[in-house]
């Protein structure tokens, strides 16, 4: 999965964040005590539907959820700018967190700016944001993971979405962020939702479909999925989600595998969010293509963020071995990340 993720940019503030850093000590060790994960009381989830966001959804976080706790931060939101759109590089701001913000790639941020990608950026610094470029050479309906096979469409397996959010970009574009939750017994892969952007009276303004982000997902896991609106219509408000694929596994995908996450930590990394663990093959056969997928929320339980990383294992994973991950994601919304989830697969060499 690409790093395509975008939404409003903040800033993390020192003294504040002091504060209530001394506030947790006082309160942490009385809810989980020292290097504890937070694991809320299971929570209904429906199993049809659509799930309907109203500007920002506020779902209850259920489990399977590593909680993070962080203090609340001031918030910095860029403003629109007129065409050509400049970005003057400031402290913190790095290639990826731009085109993220943006809704560009950082390749096209790189070639029209003629940048070195393994340079450092110079705070003042002015970049081109190439955004003519990215809405003639993508279609937003193509904005999905690479990696599913579809199927002719059966009727959808009784699964659900949940975390449903909506995030303007700097320059008018409007993300939608969700997952789906695999409420049935057995594995289930080609999971994919129609968007529909909506007015305040429930009208239909846009509509557009995604995949979720996994070619396998276990029972009680999350999978995530998000579609970038680059002009979404006036009016647009709110966004109903609804699941249109969800099969089970067959003997074209049952090639792929899951893998066991163990050991994963989360914390804000300056402007970023770090989520690092190990993933280890405990299939009865070798791995290749091992992909780790994260999700981070917010403390309603929302997605503001995911990233997909296909991990270097030097060809393939061979049964009982493991293989350490960590990556940055650029969360979006108006508060830190509380909380975030890991899936794991590989496809059987």
């Amino acid at each position: 999965m690409s790093d395509y993720v975008t939404g409003v940019r903040r800033r993390w503030g020192s003294s504040g964040a002091r504060v209530c850093a001394a506030l947790l000590y006082l309160v942490l060790p009385l809810l989980v005590g020292c290097n504890a994960i937070l694991t809320p009381p299971p929570t209904a989830i429906p199993t049809s539907g659509p799930t309907v966001a109203r500007g920002l959804a506020t779902p209850t976080i259920s489990p399977q959820i590593y909680l993070t706790p962080i203090p609340p931060t001031p918030t910095f939101t860029p403003s629109p700018t007129p065409t050509p759109v400049i970005h003057v590089v400031a402290s913190g701001d790095t290639l990826l967190g731009i085109a993220l913000d943006y809704g560009v790639t950082v390749d096209a941020l790189v070639r029209v700016n003629a940048l070195d990608a393994s340079a450092f950026l110079r705070i003042g610094q002015t970049l081109i944001i190439p955004l003519e470029l990215e809405e003639s050479s993508v279609d937003d309906s193509l904005l999905v993971p690479e990696g599913n096979v579809l199927l002719p469409t059966p009727t959808p397996l009784p699964v659900t979405t949940a975390g449903v959010s909506l995030y303007r970009t700097p320059v008018g574009g409007l993300w939608v962020m969700g997952e789906v939750l695999n409420t049935t017994g057995g594995a289930i892969t080609n999971l994919q939702v129609e968007v529909v952007l909506t007015a305040p009276d429930g009208t239909p303004l846009a509509t557009a479909r995604a995949l979720a982000a996994a070619d396998i997902l276990q029972p009680e896991a999350r999978a995530p999925f998000s579609l970038l609106f680059r002009a979404p219509p006036d009016g647009a408000t709110a966004a109903e989600v609804r699941l249109l694929r969800a099969e089970e596994i067959s003997p074209i995908t049952a090639g792929f595998l899951p893998l066991v996450v163990s050991g994963a930590e989360g914390a804000i990394s300056g402007p970023q969010y770090r989520v690092r663990g190990t993933v280890t093959n405990g299939n009865g056969q070798s791995v290749s293509r091992v992909v780790v997928v994260v999700t981070i929320y917010n403390a309603n339980g929302d997605v503001v963020g995911y990233r997909q990383l296909v991990l270097d294992v030097e060809g393939q994973l061979s049964s009982g071995a493991e293989q350490p991950f960590e990556l940055l994601l650029t969360p979006q919304g108006v508060e830190p990340p509380s909380g975030f989830s890991v899936i794991a697969w590989g496809v059987s060499s």
